[in-house]
C-alpha cells in the first residue's frame, strides 16, 4: 500500500523518535502534524447573528461558546447540542468586538466591549424572557471610561471580580466589579475614574530604537494563565509588549497623559523591527496555555509563535512557527 508523504514526516516516525530524543516536545509535533490538520473539516454552522461575528470565546470547560457581532447581540451556545442557549440584547450602540465569560461565575457572567467605547457586564441567569426572542438582560455594570473603540478584553483565571479592556484610545483599563457598577463618561465634569493601568497614548514606535511619540491604538491584550502577573498588549505598531503588573505604577485617571512605563520584553520578528510600512500593525496577541510562548498576528503579514524565555530584545526572540494569513 502506498504511504502518503507529508512535509513534516511520517507520524509513526515521530513517535519512534521519543526514545531517541526524549526532550523534544512531541505533543506539539503531533498536534500540528499535517496529517491531522488536513483532516479538519466543518462540523456545524451556528446560525443566530444578523451581522458579522467579530468575537468568540470558550468557557473554561469548553462546553459553551459566547459570540459577539455587529448586530450588538451576544449569543451563548451549547457545544454538545450546537444550540443557542441565550441571546442577549446588549444595548451597545455599535459593533461588539470582544466578549468573554467571567471566570468562577458558573458561566453566568459575560462581559462585552464595543465600538461605542463601552464595556458592559451581564448576568444571563437574570434573563427575563421565556424564549430566545425575549431574552432581555439589563447590564449589571456599564463602564464608559474609554473614548474610542474597545477592541479586546482579558480575564484572569480564578478571578471573578476584574476584567481588563484594551482600547484604540491608547489605554488599557482595569475594571473591578466590586468598586461600582457605573463610571462617568469621558468628558464629564466628574471624570475621575482611576482605572487606567497602562497609558500608551504616547507609546507607538517605528523601530525599537525610536522614542515613542504617537498614540498606540491598542488592538489586543492577554493575561498569562500560569503567571497572571504577566500582561501582553499589541496595537498599531509592530511590537508586542509584555508587562509585569506588579511593577506598574498605581492606576490613574485619563486626565493627564503619562509616560509609558518600561515593559519586561518586546516581541517582534527581526525583519519587522524596522518598520517600512506604516500600515503594519498587530491585530491579535495571546499567551500559549502554558505561558511559555506568545502568538502574534499581524495585519497583512504572518502569524508568529515566539518563545517567552529566549532573549530580552526583539533581535534575539526565537520564532518557533510562522503562518501567513493575516488580514
Amino acid at each position: 500500500m502506498e504511504m502518503n508523504s507529508y512535509s513534516d514526516g511520517n507520524i509513526t516516525d515521530l513517535l519512534d523518535y521519543r526514545t531517541i530524543v526524549p526532550r523534544y516536545d512531541y505533543n506539539r509535533g503531533l498536534q500540528m502534524h499535517s496529517s491531522l490538520v488536513q483532516r479538519l473539516s466543518l462540523e456545524k454552522e451556528l446560525e443566530g447573528h444578523q451581522g458579522c461575528v467579530n468575537a468568540i470565546a470558550w468557557n473554561s470547560k469548553g462546553s459553551m461558546l459566547v459570540s459577539g457581532s455587529d448586530d450588538t447581540r451576544i449569543n451563548i451556545w451549547s457545544y454538545s447540542s450546537k444550540k443557542l442557549l441565550h441571546r442577549v440584547e446588549t444595548g451597545h450602540a455599535a459593533n461588539i468586538f470582544c466578549t468573554k465569560f467571567v471566570p468562577e461565575t458558573s458561566d453566568e457572567l459575560v462581559v462585552s466591549g464595543a465600538g461605542d467605547a463601552e464595556v458592559r457586564l451581564f448576568d444571563v441567569s437574570r434573563s427575563s424572557g421565556s424564549s430566545l426572542e425575549e431574552d432581555a438582560v439589563t447590564p449589571s455594570a456599564v463602564f464608559q471610561c474609554h473614548s474610542r473603540r474597545v477592541k479586546k478584553l482579558a480575564v484572569e483565571v480564578g478571578n471573578p471580580n476584574v476584567v481588563w479592556s484594551a482600547s484604540e484610545d491608547g489605554t488599557l483599563r482595569q475594571h473591578d466589579f466590586r468598586e461600582g457598577s457605573l463610571c462617568p463618561p469621558v468628558g464629564s465634569s466628574n471624570q475621575e475614574c482611576r482605572s487606567v493601568l497602562l497609558d500608551l497614548r504616547s507609546g507607538a514606535k517605528k523601530s525599537l530604537a525610536d522614542p515613542p511619540k504617537q498614540c498606540l491604538l491598542l488592538k489586543s491584550c492577554d493575561i498569562s494563565t500560569t503567571r497572571p502577573h504577566l500582561l501582553l498588549v499589541g496595537g498599531s505598531d509592530a511590537f508586542a509588549r509584555m508587562y509585569d503588573r506588579r511593577m506598574l505604577p498605581p492606576m490613574s485617571s485619563c486626565q493627564k497623559k503619562t509616560k509609558p512605563p518600561p515593559c519586561v520584553n518586546y516581541f517582534c520578528p527581526m525583519h519587522l523591527s524596522d518598520r517600512v510600512r506604516s500600515s503594519l500593525h498587530l491585530t491579535h496577541v495571546t499567551f500559549s496555555p502554558n505561558g511559555e510562548e506568545v502568538l502574534l498576528s499581524y495585519s497583512g503579514e504572518h502569524v508568529y509563535l515566539m518563545d517567552v524565555n529566549h532573549g530580552e530584545f526583539v533581535t534575539s526572540s526565537e520564532i518557533l512557527f510562522s503562518y501567513f494569513g493575516g488580514y
